[in-house]
């Protein structure tokens, strides 16, 4: 017979102490503020397994560190949904019971990785998300190969990066112990002495078989009337405590996370522990993000390009860059972060464009069909998806705050959405060659139409400085960038050749270069030099570091 999961959390933040007793029925948390008893709810789940229970304490903040999280990030959203991802302090607004219940699926008794378990409790979360307009979670293909402490430490931040939030960088030496304590001793855990922390939060499970299943009642199944122990009538503020220490936002210069898996931890049964802490320094790890994102479908390094790519954007200060396939993959290089992507998802029509956020905390990816989907911290403002279009779209920009973006088509019609501005188009003039890209200023204030003869066609006050228009070309011209101050622009042709104009430098180019596959897309981050991405996944770099490629 299968015993009663017990989860638990636990957090401080600098400049405060916490200690916390537990008892078989009741769980005690002695703060500086004073004394609260949190007692134990019980719920009945599936006939020979009891509910999971847990319990949770707030995760704190430095007292210096001021800035909230009030306000929800949209996340993930793809049209014609409406629904954004929720981020602490808003909260479900109610439980989501696993559908499939992966109790059936699962055992309590021991660890249990096997593949009917794993895809249940996947199943069930990709039910979960589904309330937040997000996608399933995709695991890594060598979820098998990981530890189970690993599996905990991966489950985690794919639950962050798909709201937009930083990964852990890494699993820390010394949190791991910490949290490997917390699993044996069916406690929280806590960081260590001397561990330098300004903030931190922790989770506790224990009568679960696989990381999975804990992820899911922290974040899913964690309000009132769940089995969360901390959640009554009479102490609200513990509902959801989970999924905000899941979900808690840290500055990640760096953050580290420390996990624990205990066969026996729980009265015999397995026993789980997490650890995320906000620090400082060079801790000491034992595994990476960077060691995972390599294995993860549609990142660099994993399944590998299954479509051509068609574009590329880069990070604000040019540390990476990403680059995106027509059937929705995303491939990140550098400090590019991958916020997951469309890959093994049907498309009506294929991904066309790629750009990313402002602040590089996300992208956003557009379809033929105008269709738009936001990642990160990317924002959804509405799309051509679903409405009829004289012309395929082509290309993407976006507005300077990341509160809006243009979507441009072949015959140079532009739709407008969030605070982006209609300037005009070349929509109903006729065209000797069709629209392939679009730019923006760099003030928000207008935008550049090219054409693949090289035509440029200024709107607003983004101004003119000259093309190849009416000059015969070798090869087709497929996209354009501006420089950062507007004043000028670089366009680029399928065999690689660089056009500059303006203010724009010209520091190489691959043309009259034989090419594996023709160059599609092109990104500048400064005006010192460009990345142009060919079809095949290559990168070329001109001025500008290379940080990897797929071909």
């Amino acid at each position: 017979m299968n015993t009663t999961p017990q989860l638990s959390r636990n957090g401080a933040s600098a400049g405060t102490e916490s200690s916390k007793r537990s008892y078989p029925v009741v769980r005690i948390f002695l703060p500086l503020a004073g004394l609260t008893v949190l007692a134990m709810i019980l719920a009945v789940v599936a006939p020979g397994r009891a509910t999971p229970l847990h319990a949770a304490a707030p995760a704190g903040k430095h007292s210096s560190q001021t800035a909230s999280l009030s306000t929800p990030v949209p996340v993930t959203k793809a049209y014609p949904q409406s629904r954004q991802g929720i981020l602490p302090p808003g909260n479900p607004a109610a439980n989501i019971a696993p559908d499939p219940n992966f109790l059936n699926a699962c055992s309590g008794r021991n660890y249990d990785d096997s593949s009917s378990c794993v895809n249940s409790t996947l199943q069930a979360i990709a039910n979960g998300r589904q309330a937040e307009g997000l996608p399933g979670m995709v695991l890594p293909t060598n979820w098998t190969q990981l530890s189970p402490e690993q599996q905990l430490y991966v489950a985690t931040n794919l639950e962050r990066t798909v709201r937009g939030l930083a990964p852990l960088t890494a699993m820390a030496t010394a949190l791991d112990g910490s949290a490997a304590g917390g699993a044996a001793q069916s406690t929280d855990p806590s960081p260590p002495a001397g561990f330098p922390w300004s903030q931190w939060g922790s989770n506790w499970a224990g009568a679960v078989g696989n990381p999975l299943e804990a992820m899911y009642y922290w974040m899913y199944d964690d309000g009132m009337g769940s089995s969360n122990i901390d959640c009554t009538p009479s102490n609200q503020g513990g509902c959801w405590g989970h999924r905000d220490n899941v979900l808690l936002g840290l500055a990640c210069q760096p953050c580290e996370m420390g996990t624990g898996f205990n066969a026996t931890g729980y009265q015999g049964y397995p026993g789980w522990a997490e650890l995320l802490v906000d620090t400082s320094g060079a801790p000491a790890t034992e595994f990476s993000w960077s060691q995972v994102t390599p294995n993860l479908p549609g990142a660099a390094g994993g399944a590998g390009l299954t479509a051509p790519t068609v574009g590329i954007a880069s990070t604000p200060d040019g540390g990476g860059y990403w680059i995106a396939s027509a059937n929705g993959g995303v491939f990140a290089f550098g400090d590019a972060t991958f916020y997951n992507s469309l890959s093994g998802i049907h498309l009506s029509q294929p991904i066309v464009g790629i750009a990313s956020t402002p602040d590089g905390h996300g992208y956003w990816l557009v379809a033929a069909d105008g269709g738009l989907f936001a990642f990160g911290n990317a924002g959804y403002y509405g799309s051509m998806g679903g409405q009829p279009l004289a012309k395929p779209v082509v290309g993407i920009a976006t507005t300077p705050d990341g509160h809006g973006y243009w979507e441009v088509a072949s015959d140079g019609g532009i739709f407008a959405f969030g605070d982006a501005a209609f300037y005009g188009s070349m929509g109903g003039h006729r065209l000797n060659k069709p629209v392939v890209g679009i730019a923006a200023a760099p003030n928000g204030r207008g935008y550049w139409e090219v054409a693949s003869d090289g035509g440029i066609f200024a709107f607003g006050n983004a101004p003119f400085h000259g093309s190849t228009g009416g000059i015969k070309l070798f090869r087709p011209v497929v996209a354009m960038t501006p420089t950062r101050s507007g004043n000028g622009y670089w366009m680029v042709a399928s065999d690689g050749g660089i056009f500059a104009f303006g203010d724009a430098s010209f520091h190489g180019s691959t043309g009259g270069t034989v090419l594996a596959s023709p160059v599609v897309g092109m990104t500048a981050p400064s005006q010192v030099g460009y990345w142009l991405a060919a079809g095949d996944g290559g990168v070329f770099s001109f001025g500008v570091p290379f940080h990897g490629s797929i071909a």
